[in-house]
């Protein structure tokens, strides 16, 4: 009898981490070609765009108190990765240019993030050249002193860009969440 009850019990434990297996997390409806090259392209630009927002944040949080060696690399990293953003813009751009734009929130909205594209791509460039100069030997104490001013210029026109883009996918009707997350219920 101790065996069936410690059975029933191994059972009944069993079972709350079985039903918890049984959830399943279902793919988004499957988008046009047209708007998975758009989202592909815009993903590979968000992770270039990562790489830079996180050096600025890195260069914010120690600009205090690190050495003049390590503001140099921290300058030289930012540099380098506003440079993967320069290069990371030309295919969504051509992408979102090809892509849909018939209705007239769609125009508009299309419109809003090629000038966005071009505003970023600006900023891209002069965060590369800033950040160039700032990367070289000696130069420390300037970063120290100048580096987060220039960040905060770079950093407006990416959110502008995530707002933009945003705005673009919400209209032509490309998620733009991460893989599996549910929708906002309470989004619009």
């Amino acid at each position: 009898m101790r065996l069936s009850v410690l059975l029933a019990a191994l059972l009944a434990v069993g079972a709350g981490s079985l039903e918890a297996q049984a959830s399943i997390v279902l793919p988004d409806k499957p988008l046009s070609p047209e708007l998975a090259r758009i989202q592909d392209a815009a993903f590979v630009l968000r992770d270039s765009i990562y790489g830079a927002t996180s050096a600025a944040a890195r260069l914010r949080r120690d600009f205090r108190a690190t050495s003049a060696a390590s503001l140099v690399s921290r300058a030289r990293e930012m540099g380098r990765a506003c440079e993967a953003i320069g290069r990371n813009v030309a295919a969504p751009r051509a992408a979102v240019h090809e892509g849909p734009g018939e209705g007239r929130f769609e125009a508009r909205e299309q419109k809003r993030l090629l000038t966005a594209l071009d505003e970023l791509e600006g900023a891209a460039a002069r965060c590369a050249r800033e950040f160039g100069s700032l990367a070289r030997e000696g130069q420390g104490e300037q970063v120290r002193g100048y580096g987060n001013r220039h960040t905060e210029a770079f950093i407006a026109e990416v959110r502008k860009y995530e707002r933009a883009l945003d705005g673009y996918f919400r209209t032509v009707g490309i998620p733009n969440r991460p893989r599996g997350a549910k929708p906002d219920p309470l989004a619009g």
